[in-house]
Formats: structure tokens, sequence, C-alpha cells
């Protein structure tokens, strides 16, 4: 027996604890748009997890964690594409984790992922009854009860961070030196990105790390008055929709973005996109109007040169580039350029979603702080045995 619905007339602790006291194998599979998920059951447990979300894949998910670094993601994935292996095995392989506790780390991230979903308010699912993973992977057993507790925990706590952090856009500023030696890898990490500039967002994106972790790190630190944070201008009243259904503001910007598009203003256009979107985030005109125009964004950013498969280098030291006024994100990047990785290789270890990080190149390329060059022919990959 399968079943279907949304969220918002089901509750995820209802769906699951019918699919755990049905002993049900199969997948579940859940998409609210922005992101789809998959949890695989095995007799009403849960075994595996999947995302679209990058910082849910594996790799992300390690260096917010502090196991490994963008160096040793980058050559795991090499590897990957080389072999075939799955990202885990190729980590425990080159030394990079130990197989103990790379078992422990994908039970918590596909814990993360289901907690996660508790925090969504709408999205469409259906569980494909005897249904299994089609690729290989390294089973768990999570107890699907402990799950939905946990779950509903999490919702709890997540109503706490939002009196001290009400969004992502909020800015944390520090009230005292945050360098604490007893701190865990990830801590450190993220506590070292407050600079009084970056959003919660921003730093999100930087350490490769979920909301909920890096607002439940900082929370920790604003109970102990080591950090205060800046909350955003509150948000205008919706605007009244239009005949077609379409909010006035929602169309002037879908508007502003076809105009800054034919201009080549390729942030004002994706800012404009994205805002659209958030202030319509039921409306699937909106979302699919949105989404051919980011399309159309990396389209217009391949005739200007900017292809995953170009090597980009830089044009003078590094040292005189980071100097200059340039944004975070683009000091991410001019970092990471060795003069061999081409631009999908970066995007790849990039916390970036794909299309904001070829706009950084974009950037770059044209300020002249990096030249672009064609890749090298790659020799015929065998297909693992």
């Amino acid at each position: 027996m399968s079943i279907t619905g949304n969220l918002k007339t089901m509750q995820l602790a209802e769906l699951l604890q019918w699919l755990s006291q049905s002993n049900k194998t199969g997948t579940l599979v859940i998409d609210n748009r922005d992101t789809e998920k998959k949890i695989y059951f095995k007799g009403g447990r849960v075994i595996s997890s999947a995302s679209t979300d990058p910082n849910e894949h594996l790799g992300h998910f390690l260096v917010s964690q502090g196991l490994i670094d963008e160096d040793e993601l980058s050559k795991a994935i090499e590897m990957q594409e080389r072999t075939g292996m799955l990202l885990g095995k190729i980590l425990v392989t080159i030394g990079a984790l130990e197989e103990e506790t790379l078992h422990k780390l994908l039970q918590r991230k596909a814990q993360e992922s289901v907690y996660d979903l508790f925090t969504w308010s709408e999205g469409d699912f259906r569980f494909l009854d005897g249904d299994k993973p089609k690729g290989t992977m390294i089973p768990i057993d999570l107890d699907t009860t402990a799950l939905i507790l946990e779950g509903i925990r999490r919702v709890d706590e997540w109503m706490r961070i939002r009196e001290y952090i009400p969004t992502p856009q909020a800015i944390p500023v520090s009230l005292t030196d945050l360098d604490d030696p007893g701190l865990s890898p990830s801590e450190r990490q993220i506590l070292s990105k407050v600079d009084d500039n970056r959003t919660v967002e921003e730093i999100c994106l930087e350490t490769h790390s979920s909301e909920f972790h890096v607002c439940k790190v900082l929370l920790t630190q604003i109970e102990a008055q080591r950090i205060k944070v800046v909350k955003p201008r509150r948000r205008a009243a919706a605007d009244p929709a239009g005949d077609d259904g379409i909010a006035v503001g929602a169309k002037s910007l879908l508007a502003g973005a076809e105009s800054h598009l034919g201009q080549k203003r390729f942030e004002n256009a994706l800012r404009h996109l994205r805002a659209a979107k958030s202030l319509e985030p039921e409306n699937r005109q909106v979302q699919e109007a949105a989404q051919q125009g980011e399309a159309r964004i990396q389209s217009e950013l391949e005739k200007e040169g900017i292809l995953l498969d170009a090597v980009p280098k830089l044009s003078s030291d590094l040292e005189d580039l980071t100097a200059s006024k340039i944004s975070p994100q683009e000091g991410f990047m001019l970092t990471r350029i060795n003069g061999s990785y081409d631009i999908r290789s970066i995007v790849k270890i990039s916390p970036m979603p794909q299309l904001e990080a070829l706009l950084v190149f974009w950037r770059l390329h044209k300020a002249g702080h990096i030249t672009l060059e064609k890749a090298a022919a790659k020799p015929a990959k065998t297909e693992p045995s």
C-alpha cells in the first residue's frame, strides 16, 4: 500500500508513526520545491537517507563538523569521479576517517536530515512501497519513534532560537573574544566567522553547516552574553494579489529581474528572482518563472565564458587581491584557485549553490582578478567493475 499527500494535511510525526507501526519497507519522498528528501525504510526502521540540499551531502556535512577540511574533500571528490567509489569509503581509504567514525556520522547525518523535515510547514510526500535505494549504500539502523520524539523536541528548540535569532538574515555581533579552547572544532569554525558583518545565512554557507547547527552554537554564546544579534527590519505586509493570482510585489520583482537580465546585471536579476520566490512561496507560477529566470542567468554566464570546465587562474598575487575590496564569497573562491582546478571542481567544494558560485567567478573575471583558460583534455574514464 502506498500513500501520498502534503504535510499541511498530514503531520510528519503522524506519517512517520504510521510507517513505523506498519513495519513498512520502501522509500518516503518529500519535496517542498526547493529541496527533495528521501528516507529509506526497512521493517519500519530508517536505514538510509538522501537529499538534494548540498549542505546535507556527506562531504559538506563532514566539513561542517570540522572532521575533514576542504582539501581532503576535494581530493576525495576527485577520486570518486575516477573510481565510482562511495565518498565515505574513499575518506576511510585515504585515512581521513575511521570506519567506525564514518558509520556514526552517517547515522547522525540521516538523523539531522529527518529532524530538518519537522521545520517544513508544507511539502508533497509519497511513499513508494517496496522501493529500495538504486545505488550501493552503507546501511544504518535508526528507531523511527526516537526520531519522532527528537524531531518534536527540535521544533520546541527552534521556537526558542527564533526568540533570539528571528531570521537567517540576522547578524551576530561579538561582545568579547570568542576564542575558547574548550569548544569543538565545529563550534570554533562557526564562531571564527562572526565578524559583526556576516549574516547567519552567510556563516552557514561558509562553514557548510545547517541553519539549526549554526543557530544552536550562536544561541549558547548569546545566553552567555558573549554575542548579541542585530535583528533585521520587519518585512512589509504582504501585497494584494492581482487578477492572475500573483501578488503585485512579486510581479514587479519578476519584471525587474527581466529588465536586469536584459542589461546583464545578473546579480540584481537573481536577487529579484529570489525575492519573488520568497514573497510567493506557494505560487507555482511564480516559482516556475523564477526557476526559468535562474536558468537564463546561467545560460548568459556561459556565453560570458563562465564554463564549468574552464580553469581559473589568478591575474596577480593572492595577497594583493585579498587586500582589495572583495566580498567574503570572492575571497573564498580566490583562495581555492590553484591553476589546475576547473570551476566545476571548485564549485563542488563550495558551500554556495552553483549559480551563486558562478556569479562570483563572473565578478572576479569581469574585475580582471582572474583569467579563464580552456581545460586540458582528460583521458576517457573506465567504468568501475
